[in-house]
């Protein structure tokens, strides 16, 4: 009888084999990689795997919440937590992009998808509820970290207070979520640093006094 996992060795198998999964997902969409692919990759079987998780359904649940909680964790710490100024939540927002942006475009020119978000949208059809309520609770936690950073960033003079503030929470929530596709149709990360100098020029114009 083959030795199960135990104690940390499993725990240890269940995050590689998550983690393989995760990077496979983001580049190839839910029908574009196997238990079998996982398995070569991280040198197991695919009955270890289906010991860990049961079947493909339950490890894509476990990977959507982890997309969606990491999401949120991240938004918080760019848009809610800290005291930087608007222009330095922009440029922290910006490297955090281009981080997964590298991490899954290693070559010139590549259109892969790089996005954990952006994959979700596409696969939609195919993992129905589960998937819009994680995408529904990150866009309900970038309105409540925007709303809060650009309201910060009026009282600091940064961004005119009043009528402006919604405008500009719902201009950067779609524009950061429209990044992914952007490049993919340039192949350039360069024309997202272009789009965030000009909404930097913009902000910084709406703080303005109005002679």
């Amino acid at each position: 009888m083959a030795r199960q996992d135990s104690g940390d060795a499993a725990g240890g198998t269940r995050d590689r084999i998550k983690a393989v999964a995760a990077e496979l997902y983001v580049l190839r969409g839910h029908e574009g990689f196997s238990f079998g692919d996982i398995a070569a990759a991280i040198g197991t079987t695919r009955a270890n795997i289906h010991h860990h998780f049961g079947s493909k359904q339950q490890l894509m649940r476990e990977l959507i919440e982890d997309i969606a909680a990491n999401a949120e964790a991240r938004i918080r710490r760019y848009w809610l937590e800290g005291s930087a100024p608007f222009a330095g939540r922009l440029a922290m927002q910006l490297d955090d992009l281009r981080r997964y942006y590298d991490r899954f475009n290693p070559g010139d020119r590549d259109r892969n998808v790089w996005s954990p978000l952006s994959r979700l949208r596409h696969d939609l059809p195919t993992l129905g509820d589960e998937a819009v309520a994680a995408l529904e609770r990150v866009n309900r936690t970038y309105d409540l970290c925007l709303r809060h950073a650009v309201g910060e960033a009026a009282k600091a003079g940064q961004l005119r207070p009043g009528g402006d503030g919604e405008d500009v929470v719902r201009v950067l929530r779609v524009t950061l979520l429209s990044c992914p596709p952007m490049t993919q149709d340039s192949g350039r990360f360069e024309e997202i640093e272009l789009l965030f100098r000009a909404l930097g020029r913009l902000i910084s114009a709406a703080g303005e006094p109005q002679s």
